[in-house]
């Protein structure tokens, strides 16, 4: 997987490529402006597919199980929103939901970090 079978062309306004190249500059862990935005993609994908926490860790669940939670701690079966959270977090753990997905990520980010090592390889040439 780590060849290159596909060139993509994307459109991107002025404004926008400086702030990437704005980013960069002061960002050394990209060597490129194609690995910083194969790596932005593919950590936006991962963060999609957990869906509901977002990056400065705070709980942003899909509309859908947002609404359930909120007619449950109406209902009063949980106290608040939080603890209705906090609760459901405590029993997939007891229930090793949570290690199934937490290894199931790391797999995911395992084979993320391969392909970099491979896009890095490739930029290289």
């Amino acid at each position: 997987m780590n060849e290159k079978n596909e060139k993509l062309t994307i459109r991107i306004s002025n404004d926008e490529l400086e702030e990437i190249d704005s980013f960069l500059s002061y960002n050394n862990s990209y060597t490129s402006r194609s690995e910083f935005i194969r790596m932005a993609v593919l950590e936006y994908i991962s963060i999609k597919r957990v869906g509901i926490i977002t990056k400065n860790n705070s709980i942003h669940p899909d509309p859908l199980i947002e609404k359930a939670v909120s007619k449950m701690v109406s209902g009063g079966f949980y106290k608040s929103i939080d603890g209705a959270y906090e609760e459901i977090i405590r029993e997939a753990w007891r229930k090793n939901i949570v290690s199934g997905m937490l290894k199931n990520a790391d797999e995911e980010y395992s084979k993320i970090e391969n392909i970099l090592e491979g896009e890095k390889k490739y930029d290289k040439l």
